[in-house]
């Protein structure tokens, strides 16, 4: 080692020093800190978990709705997951603080409902709010997984998460339409609860079709197509496609700086100066 190159390292650690000292000084070290803490606490692309939450939140609906104390564990359930899922897309912060307070504001309203018989019902406009965020959670994770550059594990389940998010949806549409008409969905059944909703929506989005409920009206049996419709294109075209590319990198896919990757043959080439020369 020369004694120029041991001059130059030392002068490197001096400067380095002294740009710690700078940091400190001005109160960056500590800002910087608060960034890594900021990004640990939020979630990264999470999507096994959102996916557990779903199938969790199916069947907390399907076993324990006709139990008081069961309502309000399935509100919690739905408004961690819708929160947790709205978090872990990046959705706009707007909708992850609508997220947060129907969450709250649901659990309040369902266990004042239950110790004060007599209280006034605000369960139609939380579920409004509810069914609202059901129709933004699964735009919110295609977004997300579309700007997804490799095709990882974390991006099949994102897609798995919106098509069972799908199922959710329609049966808010359904429950909607019977709410809105006053008259009952189903054929041969005056008043059906959240399961036969559920029940009814995801047996028409995989094309199981059992018989047992069939909607009465033209506008249900509309949406009930087109569910039938949308999930099989969904399923053929989007999850076959990302399934076809698990572990490798999607085709065209856009730099992080949003410009694609150019060809060796577009780049322009420089001229030989020895060719300008007179």
């Amino acid at each position: 080692m020369t004694y120029a190159t041991v001059v130059e390292l030392a002068a490197a650690g001096e400067s380095e020093a002294a740009m710690e000292m700078e940091d400190h000084s001005t109160g960056q070290a500590p800002h910087k800190v608060g960034q890594r803490i900021h990004g640990l606490a939020r979630p990264a692309d999470s999507f096994g978990l959102v996916l557990l939450l779903l199938v969790l939140d199916y069947i907390a609906v399907s076993a324990i709705t006709s139990n008081a104390w069961g309502r309000v564990v399935i509100v919690v359930l739905l408004g961690v997951t819708l929160l947790f899922a709205l978090r872990t897309a990046h959705a706009h912060r707007i909708w992850q603080i609508v997220a947060a307070l129907y969450l709250v504001a649901s659990t309040v309203i369902t266990v004042v409902s239950i110790v004060v018989p007599g209280a006034k019902d605000f369960s139609p406009q939380t579920s409004l709010v509810g069914g609202l965020l059901l129709l933004i959670t699964p735009v919110a994770i295609s977004r997300r997984i579309v700007a997804h550059r490799f095709i990882s594990t974390e991006t099949v389940l994102g897609a798995i998460c919106v098509y069972l998010l799908i199922g959710f949806s329609f049966s808010f549409i359904y429950s909607g339409v019977a709410y809105v008409s006053g008259t009952p969905f189903f054929a041969g059944l005056s008043e059906a609860s959240s399961n036969d909703y559920l029940f009814f929506s995801y047996t028409t989005l995989t094309t199981v079709g059992y018989g047992n409920l069939i909607p009465v009206g033209s506008i249900g049996q509309t949406f009930a197509m087109l569910e039938a419709l949308f999930g099989q294109i969904y399923l053929v075209i989007v999850v076959a496609r990302l399934v076809s590319l698990w572990g490798q990198e999607r085709p065209g896919a856009p730099l992080r700086g949003g410009e694609n990757v150019k060809k060796p043959a577009d780049t322009p080439q420089e001229s030989d100066p020895r060719a300008r020369a007179p």
